[in-house]
């Protein structure tokens, strides 16, 4: 109790309060969606400040406590004092919020249910186990990066913002990694989405209905990352044509496809991280800029990808801007989120000691010609047709905007595309892979902008719709909205009635049980098992449960996301610890490299007779530890 208390403390300060160097006080009053959006923008502050004192080497609250004197300095009483939100209750302000927590449920339950415990009992999603990896690292270092936990003596720079978030609330308050991440992050990430899309509804959409427009912006898909027509079209075709829902069955279990069960942290906050910077760009001119250039200049911070795409996007509004009123100089927002992100990216990129593991390098029509090459330039043109559908629909009003105010959301949209066709990424780690796919993330803001484009150009034209224009145009969002609700309510009753039924699924108890007994502190772990248990243990190389659940040091368990120049030799070692018979080489390496302790999965391969003293036995794993 008193560890989650001390949990609201450290958000509502180190967030609501740290959050008024960002958001002016007497903007967010009577406003709930801005009092959330002031309360993570502010956690993202203090946790810049907190990768800052790692970095500087000094202690790691320093930073967060100089974010607080700073802001109770400057707004004094009025940082202190809490939220007033005043509520008003309208038809479609409640269906909105109906449907929004509908779509954003997910992430809600799958966080409670991986919450109970001293350790996770199961994980959804394989990317959560490396999630919490990194926040349990980051809850215990004093080294910016911080240590890797998958790989002893491994570090890498990454966007380590929402991770940070959990951790500052961990060592703030003791609540451990888990609780502090699936208890107060992932459900304040979410909240957050949701004042983000009221906020984005409310400044470029005001005239369309917010049981349209708020749904709409929670909405991942089409991404063009993949083809999402070109993966449902077939099914949807063959239900059209039979008058059958059989094949449509298969389309709204694929919750993946649908983004559904995208629950990982920095997912959830690169979401935050889009829709809060729309609305604080549209906002600026009466709020200030303060916010945007926060958000979109530290935003590679949060995910890589989605900072990339709203840099590229407002330099591409600042260049047109510059053409349209022949401005010469740059704008000082303009100036300042560049600095903001060479600040951003040299401290946190550049500065750390560690090896660079991509590079970027110019390359024409890079996601195009992957596109071509799996065939998918049919599906990527209905995803466009799809995603635009609404504005043609619009257009037939031949209603002007001679100000063109909708344009800059348009440029947001498709700066991500001319990025992804202009560059391309390339995996400069030992053993890499060349051109990484990966950077083809830098597209899944692309809905979001898009859909905000779509409805600030049906707000603008609202008042000059037709009937019939304006039916086609609610029923055109009405196809784009249901399925994606269904989908959403689907999964959110498989997690409530069937848990194990989930997205990636992995059932953590029996390996906690096994890992509880092995001291956190000086352990070096080693297993035979590399895979990860989700889909069957179709994941090789990532056996990422050893480092998450408690925060354990593993020797080197995770060759799937990460590479260092030592890699290649640890793998070779590898293949010992799956052998039939023990061998000296086993105990040659266990002296060489410091290991304390080996985790036998049962059901893989491992020696036959193993010469250490066994500490711990269930069903499925035995825990030796080296003399």
């Amino acid at each position: 109790m008193r560890n989650s208390l001390a949990a609201l403390f450290a958000v509502y300060a180190f967030g609501h309060v740290a959050g008024s160097l960002l958001v002016n006080p007497r903007d967010d009053r009577g406003s709930l969606s801005w009092s959330l959006i002031r309360l993570i923008a502010g956690l993202l502050l203090t946790t810049v400040s907190f990768f800052l004192s790692l970095l500087l080497s000094l202690p790691w609250f320093i930073g967060p406590a100089a974010v607080l004197v700073v802001a109770v300095a400057l707004g004094r009483g009025s940082a202190l004092s809490p939220p007033r939100p005043r509520l008003a209750i309208r038809w479609d302000a409640v269906a909105a919020g109906l449907l929004a927590v509908v779509l954003l449920s997910p992430i809600v339950i799958s966080a409670a249910r991986m919450a109970p415990g001293e350790f996770p009992p199961l994980f959804y999603n394989v990317d959560t186990a490396y999630f919490l990896e990194q926040v349990q690292s980051l809850a215990k270092t004093s080294t910016y990066p911080p240590e890797s936990l998958s790989n002893l003596g491994g570090r890498r720079s990454y966007h380590f913002a929402t991770h940070g978030v959990a951790a500052l609330v961990s060592r703030s308050s003791g609540l451990t990694a888990h609780q502090s991440l699936f208890i107060v992050v992932l459900p304040l990430l979410a909240a957050g989405v949701l004042a983000a899309a009221v906020a984005t509804a409310r400044t470029v959409s005001p005239l369309v209905p917010m049981a349209i427009s708020v749904p709409l912006l929670l909405i991942s898909v089409p991404s063009f990352w993949y083809s999402f027509w070109g993966d449902i079209g077939p099914d949807v075709a063959a239900a059209v044509f039979a008058r059958t829902v059989a094949p449509l069955e298969a389309v709204t279990e694929n919750y993946e496809l649908w983004g559904v069960a995208s629950i990982v942290g920095q997912n959830v906050g690169a979401h935050f991280l889009v829709l809060a910077s729309l609305a604080a760009v549209a906002a600026a001119p009466a709020r200030g800029w303060r916010l945007p250039v926060f958000l979109i200049g530290t935003g590679i911070l949060v995910k890589t990808s989605a900072g990339v795409a709203l840099v590229a996007g407002f330099l591409l509004v600042e260049l047109w801007q510059s053409v349209a009123t022949r401005r010469l100089r740059p704008s000082m927002p303009a100036v300042a989120v560049v600095l903001v992100f060479a600040a951003t990216y040299v401290a946190f990129w550049i500065a750390p000691p560690v090896a660079q593991e991509f590079a970027i390098e110019p390359s024409a029509l890079f996601h195009l010609t992957r596109f071509g090459e799996r065939g998918r330039l049919i599906g990527l043109t209905a995803d466009l047709l799809w995603l635009f559908l609404p504005v043609l629909i619009v257009g037939l009003a031949r209603a002007r905007d001679p100000e063109a105010r909708s344009l800059p959301l348009l440029l947001f949209g498709l700066a991500p595309f001319i990025v992804v066709n202009v560059t391309r990424s390339i995996d400069v780690r030992p053993g890499g892979g060349g051109a990484s796919d990966d950077w083809l993330q830098v597209l899944l803001p692309v809905p979001f902008l898009v859909h905000a484009f779509v409805l600030s150009i049906a707000s603008r034209r609202w008042p000059h719709l037709g009937r019939g224009i304006r039916a086609a145009f609610l029923f055109v969002m009405v196809l784009a909205i249901a399925p994606a609700v269904v989908v959403a309510g689907r999964y959110s009753r498989v997690l409530i009635l069937d848990h194990e039924e989930g997205h990636e699924f992995v059932d953590n108890r029996a390996i906690g049980e096994a890992l509880a007994v092995i001291p956190t502190m000086g352990s070096i772990i080693v297993t035979n098992d590399l895979r990860h248990p989700a889909q069957r243990f179709s994941r090789d190389n990532r056996q990422m449960q050893i480092p998450a659940l408690f925060g354990h040091q593993a020797f080197a368990v995770n060759f799937a996301y990460e590479g260092f120049a030592f890699s290649a030799e640890r793998r070779e070692l590898q293949p010992l610890l799956q052998s039939e018979q023990w061998s000296d080489a086993i105990d040659e390496a266990s002296r060489k490299y410091g290991w304390t302790h080996l985790l036998i999965h049962k059901d893989y391969s491992h020696p036959a007779a193993i010469p250490l003293q066994r500490v711990f036995e269930n069903e499925n794993y035995e825990v030796y530890r080296f003399n």
